[in-house]
């Protein structure tokens, strides 16, 4: 059904760059036109066109073409979202502990987010979830936090290709409710979902920013309501932010967002100690101790 729906230049072009990165890395036309099983005129106007978009490069001193610039971007940017996986799963592995909850990391895809990696709640009864498993942008925290922390071009074009349903008599429905959520997901640095994809079902996720300031990717908590949605959900939300922002760090990202201070209150207790800090310094210099 969905052959109907392809491309045969892409498909080729797609074929001609494969040929690139698993053959002998640079072509001349005729070779190129004979692996491919293609005429010489329809692979130059193949190769002419991925020449003008950079992803292919052509030798005019010896008339060979290989691998551009660009495809060398397209594959670094593939390679900069496996490579966080790893450096994620500590600290994931660390939150499930803490929580005792499952705790997912997942990426933008298109007005949808897709389940990367998970780690499993060590209690015997969590929250199912799985590995390349897709959910909507707009009823996940996950997902909320991912779009709330985009460029404004690129949250307004994702938005106004979403369609929103009501999943659960929770899910946000109202497009205009839904800006005023991302504003405060933005201001306050992470995002909940009350019951809005599942029923009896809460996550808390937070944004995973690169050394851009770009969210790349999201970590979240899922458990019972009964269990996040509790005086305890304080708690949860900074285990979460703590975790997405020593990911951030790894990965290269310098100044945090704001956290509300309800969630660190230990930030406020160092302003304090600073302060005692100076005070203790002066009384030293008159012959007092250090608080």
């Amino acid at each position: 059904m969905r052959e109907r729906y392809l491309i045969n230049s892409i498909l080729r072009a797609g074929g001609i760059l494969k040929t690139f990165a698993e053959g002998k890395g640079s072509f001349t036309l005729r070779e190129m036109s004979q692996f491919m099983k293609l005429d010489r005129s329809t692979t130059y106007r193949l190769l002419l066109s991925l020449e003008k978009c950079g992803l292919v490069e052509k030798d005019e001193k010896t008339g060979t073409y290989s691998l551009g610039l660009g495809a060398f971007e397209i594959g670094s940017a593939y390679q900069r979202r496996a490579d966080f996986v790893p450096i994620a799963k500590p600290f994931m592995e660390e939150l499930a502990l803490k929580a005792q909850e499952t705790v997912n990391l997942a990426v933008l895809s298109g007005t949808e987010i897709l389940y990367i990696d998970k780690v499993d709640s060590p209690r015997s009864v969590g929250v199912m979830s799985k590995i390349g498993q897709r959910n909507p942008v707009y009823c996940t925290s996950l997902g909320k936090s991912l779009l709330a922390f985009q460029g404004e071009e690129e949250k307004a074009r994702i938005m106004a290709a979403i369609e929103f349903k009501p999943l659960t008599p929770h899910t946000i429905t109202s497009r205009k409710e839904f800006v005023k959520e991302m504003n405060q997901i933005r201001s306050q640095g992470f995002a909940l979902d009350r019951r809005e994809i599942e029923e009896d079902v809460e996550c808390i996720a937070a944004p995973i920013r690169n050394h851009l300031g770009n969210a790349v990717a999201a970590i979240s908590i899922s458990g019972p309501q009964k269990k996040i949605q509790t005086p305890r959900e304080k708690e949860y939300v900074g285990w979460v932010t703590e975790a997405a922002e020593g990911i951030s760090s790894r990965l290269g990202f310098k100044k945090a967002d704001r956290i509300p201070s309800f969630v660190r209150p230990s930030m406020g207790n160092r302003e304090d100690g600073k302060k005692r800090l100076r005070m203790g310094t002066r009384k030293r210099s008159g012959g007092g101790k250090a608080v």
